[in-house]
């Protein structure tokens, strides 16, 4: 669908990223031959006090946007590369939103940002959407004079395009973009959700989660081993009244597990795939994780095993996604007690 001329979208999205629940609503409208409006609303729920790409509700929220995108490269694609108007493609973007907060204790938090993206948009398949960039904003609130938090972020979006297509896909146009007959036996992959937050007002808070995943696929069979390395580091400098404390906190992440490509060589029989590592798995392995911190009394080490069920797929060169959701069973220790959880993660990034 990608070679087909649109002049809308409507998008239902998701942030890729942790310690936000959010969904978004949108559509947007080709408003020239290279800039559209895109407005969207959607509804949150949060615990993290500075969330830059959520308009730093905290708690649960409705939140709105408006915003104008300039594709700067369309027309000189479209006459060189024959290319059509399809709203997939790199973005510059300047914009408003508007939060509202349903908590009691801050039912007056009703803060305005202005911000400024640049972004890359993607449809994919028939109703695939990646929308990532950076983004930098200021928030205003409304009923509180001074008050002001500047931001700048990194956002990662994934969901469903809908729009009015006339053509089937055409696998064999899609092969050199979905890369469907590569059998890749190992990859580097790093996850950009999440990989950076900063904001600055009376106090300041700054994050970074650096991750990188290796996979080896086992000789030519459906298996292969995926090693991941996640860490996370967040300083914050609370100034509120004449009094300034610190925080920090830093975690580690080794997840190891093992991965059963079930649907692959239904994959290959139909055509969609190389022997590779781009089909639905299942995975059981574990992780260790460390934390320590400001207010973390002592190391704090946790053990878990989990198994999980996923959707990975790659794209073009460097782009790959990888969606799983599971059952987690974390170990006491000295530090924790024994526990269960449901961990689920949606991954967009690069490839190596």
């Amino acid at each position: 669908m990608m070679g087909e001329e649109t002049s809308w979208l409507f998008k239902i999205d998701v942030p890729a990223r942790s310690g936000l629940n959010q969904i978004k609503v949108g559509i947007e409208k080709k408003i020239a031959p290279s800039f559209s409006l895109d407005l969207k609303a959607g509804f949150a729920s949060t615990s993290n006090q500075y969330d830059v790409n959520w308009s730093d509700i905290k708690g649960a929220g409705f939140y709105a946007s408006l915003e104008t995108r300039w594709y700067y490269r369309m027309n000189k694609r479209v006459r060189e590369d024959k290319l059509a108007r399809n709203m997939s493609d790199n973005y510059l973007a300047v914009g408003l939103s508007y939060s509202q907060s349903l908590n009691s204790s801050s039912i007056d938090f009703k803060p305005i940002t202005v911000f400024a993206k640049w972004g890359l948009q993607r449809r994919f398949l028939k109703y695939g959407h990646i929308d990532f960039g950076v983004k930098a904003g200021a928030l205003f609130l409304i009923n509180r004079k001074g008050s002001r938090i500047f931001s700048f972020s990194n956002f990662v979006d994934v969901g469903f395009a809908f729009t009015k297509d006339k053509y089937e896909l055409d696998r064999k146009k899609l092969c050199p973009i979905l890369k469907c007959y590569d059998a890749d036996k190992f990859i580097i992959k790093s996850n950009l959700s999440g990989l950076f937050e900063i904001s600055i007002s009376k106090s300041k808070y700054i994050a970074l989660s650096p991750h990188i995943a290796f996979e080896r696929k086992i000789s030519k069979s459906s298996f292969s081993v995926n090693l991941e390395l996640r860490s996370h580091f967040s300083y914050t400098l609370f100034n509120y009244q004449e009094v300034k404390k610190n925080y920090w906190l830093f975690s580690s992440n080794v997840l190891l597990e093992g991965r059963w490509y079930y649907n692959l060589k239904n994959r290959i029989l139909k055509g969609k795939t190389g022997n590779g590592l781009s089909a639905n798995y299942i995975a059981l392995g574990g992780s260790l994780i460390y934390s320590e911190g400001t207010n973390l009394y002592g190391n704090k080490f946790h053990n878990y095993l989990h198994i999980s069920t996923g959707w990975q797929r790659l794209f073009s060169k460097h782009l790959y996604l990888d969606i799983n959701v599971g059952f987690g069973y974390r170990f006491e220790t000295e530090d924790v007690n024994a526990g269960h959880s449901w961990p689920s993660n949606i991954a967009v990034g690069y490839r190596f």
